[in-house]
């Protein structure tokens, strides 16, 4: 009769004897609520009312606490923190709002809101020493922390996509303007083949205008124009826009897969396992999964997610109810029984933690996690020869598992199941046949991964060089193409000169200048001052050019390096400048472009500016 009494004390005991032996915290909601929450409002309180010392003390016990449990990032305490800070900030108290933002780091140490925060106030207060390494520290946390990282790589190929599509897009609009009035004379003279007078000049105009009238689309227009005029350009033009036009190509894989990527950013999934990554206590990822789990209450995943991330937490009463329900909702579910069944064997429970893992075996018995942990409950029970022999089976199933389950920090050498991010995206792809996923933030989207292909203009300009080039040869078996005087920059033709006179000026400069047969003065000063005004305005439109696209009077007189690199760092640093804060919205509040985030962009800016304005003097 005493047996059942004894045994029950007997376990009690022992949970009591391992958990003071680890000491392990107290691991449930309350006492989660009353070491984190209630020092984080103590905190607050302290902080308004001025009493820095009281915040430090309350902010030394949510750490200690926070380490114990094994939470590496408190995020929502230190972009609250991070807040309270920018009000100060604004307040101009800024010894008030340096206490916050140690505050801040100290939560969340990979924090990049707080980091730039403390760059703006080290900018605020003119502490110039703390600049550099505060600036560094601010881009150093910015590439630790997932979510930042994930912005700003998507921010970075975005600008650099769209900057090589802007740079294509001007070479051949470049072309298509230099030589559109040559490209205009040809077309006339052939007009002339057919009509004469107005009608001439209106087909003409038609035949111009007809492919834009046609597409109804600038780009389409401009496209077109360049395979006519791409044979008028020097070898050096036509090799530089021919690049330009293949930096156009890698857009539409870009913005494709941009546009995926935002379209399930908000994933309560994706979210939880990344929190779950990086150790991280976020509130509203666990109310996100928490309102996913009521949508689709069967779901497994969800909920060992949900648990896993309530026993990294700490909370370790509300991770086994969500196991528990796991388990029962699918007879196939074995992660939920090992980790339900390490919580059990942590809280000193090892009867019942052996049934858990005994369960798992039984629905996979090459569950390395279940053998391995068995023998951990039967080393702790004294059967030595049980615990041997699963230690071997686990090995045998997987060594480097078992060496990693044994390597974990910490005395309880447990090993517990993660829920990892390309389990996440998988169940993202998975959750779309399911139509209640729609209720969910990521996951109701009409977009299409490879909907680029399938792009008309895409293959507009895969076909823009072969249909130049195959242009460019039929017109040079036939009657070639119109050339520039080099004196007066008249267009001409072979038709409009008699033959036997030089290819490089027009019949009017080679009377004036070459065989001055019979010019008189009055002719002669009018021509002078005809080709003077003509090179005034090519120069003048040049110069605007210029001004408005540097590097393109390079790249009209055949400096092909000058006009890459002042153009490519002129256009990339005003893209970067106009784009980089409004195409993507961070789902944290403060993830926003500061000021110094435009400084290199704007230098670049500067720099492709001045090097144009040079190449065009140089020109």
């Amino acid at each position: 009769m005493l047996a059942g009494p004894a045994l029950a004390s007997g376990r009690l005991l022992a949970a009591q004897s391992v958990a003071s032996r680890l000491g392990l915290p107290d691991s449930t909601q309350t006492a989660f609520r009353r070491e984190i929450r209630g020092p984080w409002f103590g905190w607050l309180a302290a902080h308004e009312e001025g009493d820095l010392q009281s915040a430090r003390a309350k902010l030394d016990d949510i750490i200690k606490y926070a380490r114990r449990v094994g939470i590496k990032r408190l995020s929502d305490m230190a972009l609250a923190a991070t807040l309270v800070a920018r009000r100060d900030i604004a307040a101009g108290k800024w010894d008030v709002a340096r206490e916050a933002l140690t505050a801040a780091v100290t939560l969340d140490p990979d924090l990049p809101e707080a980091r730039w925060i403390e760059l703006t106030l080290s900018y605020k207060t003119k502490s110039w020493g703390q600049l550099p390494g505060k600036y560094v520290a601010a881009v150093r946390a910015t590439l630790r922390d997932e979510e930042s990282k994930k912005v700003f790589f998507t921010r970075l190929a975005l600008v650099g996509a769209v900057s090589a599509a802007a740079i294509g897009l001007i070479l051949i609009l470049l072309v298509g303007l230099t030589y559109f009035r040559r490209y205009l004379h040809d077309v006339s003279e052939t007009t002339g083949r057919f009509v004469s007078g107005p009608a001439q000049m209106v087909l003409t105009a038609a035949i111009t205008v007809a492919p834009f009238l046609l597409a109804l689309d600038v780009i389409w227009y401009l496209l077109i124009l360049f395979a006519v005029t791409f044979g008028y350009a020097t070898r050096k033009q036509r090799i530089l826009s021919g690049a330009g036009v293949a930096l156009m190509l890698p857009l539409f894989p870009v913005m494709d897969r941009t546009s995926y990527e935002l379209s399930i950013m908000t994933s309560p999934v994706l979210r939880g396992a990344q929190a779950l990554a990086e150790a991280r206590y976020d509130q509203r990822v666990l109310d996100d999964l928490e309102a996913t789990k009521n949508v689709l209450p069967d779901d497994v995943d969800i909920r060992f997610l949900l648990g896993r991330l309530y026993q990294s937490l700490g909370q370790n009463d509300r991770a086994v109810a969500e196991y528990s329900i796991g388990i029962q909702t699918s007879k196939a579910e074995v992660r939920c029984l090992v980790n339900r069944g390490g919580i059990r064997y942590t809280d000193g429970d090892f009867g019942s933690a052996q049934e858990d893992f005994l369960e798992a075996l039984k629905r996979d018995g090459r569950n390395v996690a279940a053998r391995y942990n068995l023998s951990l409950v039967y080393a702790e029970t004294f059967r030595t020869v049980e615990a041997a022999e699963s230690l071997k089976e686990a090995r045998a199933l997987d060594l480097p598992a078992v060496e990693a389950f044994q390597s974990r920090p910490g005395l309880v050498k447990i090993g517990l199941l993660d829920y990892s991010m390309e389990e996440a995206r998988k169940k993202v792809v998975a959750l779309e046949r399911d139509s209640r996923s729609r209720r969910l933030p990521g996951h109701y989207r009409s977009h299409e991964q490879t909907v680029f292909p399938n792009m008309g203009i895409l293959f507009g300009i895969l076909l823009v060089i072969p249909a130049g080039i195959g242009l460019d040869r039929l017109r040079s078996k036939g009657r070639g193409y119109s050339q520039e005087c080099q004196k007066c920059n008249r267009t001409f033709c072979r038709l409009c000169k008699p033959p036997g006179e030089g290819a490089l000026l027009c019949s009017q400069c080679v009377h004036v200048y070459l065989k001055k047969d019979g010019v008189s003065i009055e002719t002669k000063m009018q021509k002078a001052d005809d080709v003077r005004h003509r090179l005034q305005r090519r120069e003048r439109f040049h110069l605007l050019l210029n001004i408005l696209l540097p590097g393109s009077a390079a790249f009209l007189h055949d400096r092909p390096v000058w006009a890459a690199i002042s153009l490519g760092l002129f256009v990339s640093g005003v893209v970067a400048i106009l784009g980089w804060g409004h195409w993507i919205v961070s789902l944290r509040p403060g993830l926003t472009p500061s000021i110094s985030t435009y400084v290199l962009p704007a230098i670049m800016a500067v720099t492709g500016f001045v090097l144009g304005q040079l190449s065009f003097r140089k020109s």
